[in-house]
């Protein structure tokens, strides 16, 4: 069952891509798509050489590092396009937009996990510090596309605080 759970949210969020027509904005939106990949596989980097936080299963006989990969672009890459897309106008609307894609990537994760064993946590993460993470990565993925440099001061703090919290240094 996690294998047709994991591969349905990559199909979905594949074809909500390209009907929302997301993909004429890639040269604009980018950087902050680099900007998340080398976050993404710093992190598969850190974890498989240390130990991981969350671990995505893998999908059918295909190894669990390729399913990161799988995952990184084929999920989390145009659900980045369509965040950064369609980011609103009004200070209000952004508020509940961040909120809305908070809790997409939380349910996805905990439906994920609770029902069809498609991740596991480890180490002290659970899904309390995904909202959490969440959060942070998706007001920083904005901060990023506006202002990369702030993003990138902010992201050395964040990186720093997850690596001492949860004891890889």
């Amino acid at each position: 069952m996690s294998n047709i759970y994991q591969l349905a949210i990559i199909v979905l969020t594949f074809t909500v891509s390209f009907r929302k027509k997301v993909w004429g904005n890639f040269d604009r939106c980018y950087p902050t798509l680099l900007y998340m990949v080398v976050g993404n596989l710093t992190y598969e980097y850190i974890a498989h050489t240390k130990f991981h936080l969350w671990e995505l299963k893998q999908i059918g006989s295909i190894p669990e590092i390729w399913a990161d990969l799988i995952y990184l672009f084929f999920m989390v890459v145009p659900a980045t396009l369509i965040y950064l897309t369609n980011y609103p106008d009004t200070p209000m609307k952004r508020i509940f937009y961040i909120m809305k894609w908070v809790f997409i990537f939380t349910m996805v994760e905990w439906v994920g996990g609770r029902y069809f064993n498609a991740i596991d946590h480890y180490n002290g993460w659970n899904i309390w510090w995904s909202l959490f993470f969440n959060f942070v990565m998706f007001t920083t993925l904005r901060l990023h596309y506006l202002y990369y440099k702030r993003a990138l001061i902010i992201s050395v703090f964040w990186t720093l605080f997850y690596l001492i919290w949860f004891d890889y240094i």
